[in-house]
Order: structure tokens, then C-alpha cells, then sequence
């Protein structure tokens, strides 16, 4: 028994100095970007060696993508807590999509080098960003069809499932940030976009 829990005690201590030093990771390659970061500026960063980083990561591609990871595994889990929240399922919708967006997208928006950055998380860590939005989009169509089942939402008419639904109100928002100039900006657009999405589904009085 006390070997079980010294074992989870060190993982525990063990993901808690991952998590720092991706932590530090998203942060330096915000403000240095991809190409000019080094693992030694990470190292630095997180306060650990070089070699003690490398221990933990190949190689800087390898960094980055559990960079990505783990910035959108918090924005998704941001966007599901958010979810179970009090409200309409319009204002649960928009208030998830929001939190994911400030967690995972604005921070790298708002680097200087923003769109380095994600042109490479689409060249490096598109396999991880697809996943992360698959887990998303069903979060959301799971939250959807609760309503649909609560007669919240009147569905009988569309011609497309509710993850069919989700999927085009976030590919509609992905098309936004392609011209966004400041995160204000978007997350007003995002509210537009999804009452719209939603004014066609309001149930009947």
C-alpha cells in the first residue's frame, strides 16, 4: 500500500513538472516564436537543464507538439466545464467555444509571431489539433442532442445530425479568426455566428 501510493505520488510530481514546463514552453515560444526558440531557452525558462529537458522531450518539434496538446487539452477541458453551466444551450454553446478560444487561440493570436506559430502546430501537430477538435465537437453535440431530448431546441426539420450541426457552426468560427484583428473583435463575431446557428433551431412557444 505505501509503495502504491509513493508510486503515485512520484507521477504525480512527474506530470506536475511536465505540465511546468510546457507551461514555460507556450510562453517562450510565444515571445520568441517557433523557429528562433531553442531547447536551451525552454530549459532556461522552466528552470531545469538542458539535458534534463531532453530527457522529457526528442527534440524541440517534439516539445511543441506537447505544447499544442497541452494547450488545447486545457481549452477543451475549459470548454466542457463550461458546458455543464447553468443556462440555454445557446448561451452554454457560445460561452464553451469562447473559453476554448481564450485558453487555446488568443495567446498565440496575440504573439507577435501568431502566425508562425500556427502555421507550425498545422505542420507539426495537425494529427493532435484534429483529434483535440473531434473531442470538442462531440463535447458540444453531446450538449445539443440533451437539448434536442428536452424539446429546448426544435430539430425535426434540419437535414443534418447535431454533430454535423456543431461541426459546421466550428468550421464557421475557425473561417472568423482567417480575419480577425483583435480578440474582442472575434469573440463578438463568435456570439453573432453562433445566435445565428441557434435562432434556427429555437423551439416553438
Amino acid at each position: 500500500m505505501l509503495f502504491m501510493e509513493n508510486f503515485k505520488n512520484r507521477a504525480s510530481q512527474k506530470n506536475q513538472k511536465r505540465e511546468a514546463v510546457l507551461e514555460a514552453a507556450a510562453d517562450v515560444f510565444a515571445q520568441y516564436g517557433f523557429r528562433r526558440t531553442s531547447m536551451n531557452d525552454i530549459a532556461q525558462a522552466a528552470g531545469i537543464s538542458r539535458p534534463a529537458l531532453y530527457l522529457m522531450f526528442e527534440n524541440k518539434e517534439d516539445l511543441f507538439r506537447g505544447t499544442v496538446l497541452f494547450r488545447q487539452s486545457q481549452g477543451i477541458d475549459k470548454a466542457i466545464f463550461t458546458l455543464a453551466r447553468a443556462g440555454s444551450i445557446a448561451e452554454r454553446f457560445n460561452a464553451a467555444i469562447l473559453a476554448f478560444e481564450k485558453v487555446f487561440y488568443e495567446p498565440v493570436a496575440q504573439s507577435p509571431h501568431g502566425a508562425e506559430l500556427m502555421d507550425a502546430s498545422i505542420s507539426i501537430a495537425a494529427d493532435l489539433m484534429k483529434k483535440g477538435q473531434n473531442r470538442l465537437e462531440k463535447s458540444l453535440a453531446r450538449a445539443l442532442e440533451e437539448a434536442i431530448s428536452s424539446k429546448e431546441v426544435e430539430f425535426t426539420g434540419m437535414s443534418m445530425t447535431p454533430l454535423a450541426f456543431t461541426r459546421l457552426l466550428v468550421s464557421s468560427v475557425s473561417g472568423l479568426k482567417k480575419h480577425a484583428t483583435s480578440a474582442k473583435g472575434l469573440r463578438r463575431q463568435i456570439s453573432e455566428v453562433t445566435g445565428v446557428f441557434f435562432k434556427g433551431i429555437q423551439a416553438s412557444s
